[in-house]
């Protein structure tokens, strides 16, 4: 075929295209639909000092497919399918989290009851592993029962400063996802990076404190450097596990009710030199950044016995930075192997190797009861993602032939 009979082809393909636009009328954002695919990054909360503050979406996802079904069912494949209740009657009543954000959502939409659906989870995310699973379960029920319901949420102030949303302070963006999500799951800082990607900063307000507010929640994307590479030690189900499936409670009981100021000072301005060496990619100031008085030492102390060890072991093979995710006991180094081409990263990330290798040495030498317990674990080199939650597929779709919303599993 000529070059001038390619053209030809190409023209007539989309002078279809267009035909078919013009005809078949594309389905509304607002419409209600059938099945939906969310996908949700994993997420490590605190960060080191930045306690209930600060998270960080992960490039490990899960997988969420929800479908309008003649009756309830739950299944689930992956990361802790055996520990994940399926249990659910008729009405719809269940402990699985995904089930009960989707329950949440369809009443914010209005549609109540909420339909009879079919619940799929494919996990890859570590359970009760400080990496937000159940943050992530709670976002993508979320968002899959917004879609079905066809109601979408406002994350920005359409008029700044006129207060359109009546459910926060007048002039405040709404974000009216993440206080969805946070009035689930009680604190924003895994929720938001979940929801938004990326590296973001949530503060909550209260009446008490802030004048003319009411209590609320706001995000901030904190910009970190391009390249960042992620070292995480995540101990066995069975460590993970020795506190049942909900250990957040536990781990939170065991810290103080109460600080000394000089405490408070330290978590003060570690936490804002996070912030600034991440917003500067100052990766030096990191080993400095990552460490707190609130709750790494109290939880290295009483409960995960291979955190200090396996911290220092990381910073002296030169890690930049490291810490306890979230309420752990997962153990997280920051790296900076992603830079060039896929040829140069394979040399680079050597570094992720070593800083992977130092910490198991430093496990190897604990004594044999920790390593009989927190031995044994799985170690990611994984990155973070700047992508949150967002759908791979719906039916009917979001877009007609001519311009698609593109995804690996086809158009949306």
């Amino acid at each position: 075929m000529s070059s001038s009979d390619a053209a030809s082809v190409a023209e007539v393909e989309a002078a279809a295209k267009r035909r078919r636009c013009d005809t078949v009328k594309p389905p509304q954002i607002g419409m209600k639909r059938n099945k939906v695919v969310v996908r949700v990054p994993a997420t490590s909360a605190n960060m080191g000092p930045g306690f209930d503050a600060l998270g960080m979406a992960v490039d490990i996802w899960n997988e969420i497919t929800v479908e309008r079904a003649d009756k309830f069912s739950l299944s689930t494949e992956g990361e802790g399918a055996k520990l994940i209740p399926l249990t659910v009657d008729d009405a719809g009543e269940s402990k699985h989290l995904v089930l009960s954000a989707l329950k949440k959502a369809f009443e914010h939409a209005g549609e109540v009851p909420m339909p009879p659906v079919s619940i799929h989870t494919r996990n890859t995310v570590p359970i009760c592993s400080g990496f937000g699973s159940s943050s992530s379960a709670i976002v993508g029920g979320l968002i899959a029962g917004l879609v079905l319901a066809g109601r979408e949420l406002k994350v920005h102030e359409d008029r700044p400063g006129c207060g359109s949303s009546e459910s926060v302070v007048s002039g405040m963006d709404p974000e009216e996802l993440l206080h969805l999500a946070t009035d689930i799951e009680g604190h924003p800082d895994n929720v938001a990076p979940a929801i938004y990607g990326g590296i973001q900063l949530s503060v909550q307000m209260h009446q008490g404190l802030d004048h003319g507010s009411i209590n609320s929640v706001m995000s901030r994307r904190i910009p970190h450097p391009s390249g960042l590479r992620l070292v995480a030690y995540v101990p066995t189900e069975d460590a993970r596990l020795g506190s049942g499936l909900d250990k957040t409670e536990e781990m939170r009981n065991l810290l103080k009710p109460t600080i000394p100021r000089a405490d408070a000072v330290v978590n003060i301005q570690r936490t804002a030199l996070l912030i600034d060496a991440l917003h500067r990619g100052d990766l030096n100031a990191l080993r400095f950044a990552t460490r707190d008085r609130l709750h790494q030492p109290i939880r290295g102390e009483r409960k995960y016995p291979h955190l200090d060890a396996m911290v220092k072991a990381a910073l002296e093979a030169g890690a930049h930075g490291a810490f306890l995710s979230g309420a752990g006991p997962t153990v997280m180094a920051f790296c900076s192997g992603q830079a060039g081409d896929i040829f140069t990263q394979r040399s680079k990330e050597r570094q992720e190797g070593a800083v992977a290798e130092a910490m198991q040495h430093a496990m190897d030498a604990m004594p044999e009861a920790v390593r009989k317990i927190w031995g044994g674990g799985k170690y990611y080199i994984v990155s973070p993602t700047n992508r949150g939650a967002h759908v791979t597929f719906a039916e009917p779709k979001f877009s007609c032939g001519l311009a698609t919303f593109g995804s690996l599993d086809g158009a949306l």
